[in-house]
């Protein structure tokens, strides 16, 4: 099992190899809650303690959303096929005609994580 690899190739902000990473332990038969957990999800919580500490800031952050998107554009699917159970609902939008929705986009990404 090579999920640490998945993990530190988000922090790596390398979404091809995220995504060959995780399609690589999807075929090994790893449970796809340790590749979300462990893989994909916290990493982001390492972005998120880095951004805060004003180490990392958004052009990083939207890097690693985008490693994790391209892992969960693998996984996705799968987990509706287990019948796995959405945590909630939320709406996210912008005001109409603003064209500064990165920070929107930026939440929407690291919350489907």
């Amino acid at each position: 099992m090579q999920v640490a690899k998945i993990h530190d190739a988000v922090l790596e902000y390398e979404e091809e190899d995220v995504a060959r990473l995780v399609q690589a332990e999807v075929d090994a038969g790893t449970d796809i809650k340790v590749i979300l957990e462990e893989g994909l999800i916290k990493p982001l919580d390492v972005v998120g303690e880095q951004f805060s500490d004003g180490t990392l800031f958004v052009p990083e952050m939207l890097m690693a959303a985008e490693a994790v998107a391209a892992g969960l554009g693998i996984v996705r699917p799968l987990l509706v096929e287990t019948g796995a159970k959405p945590a909630g609902t939320i709406v996210l939008g912008t005001v109409k005609g603003d064209l500064h929705d990165i920070g929107k986009n930026l939440v929407g990404m690291m919350l489907e994580g």
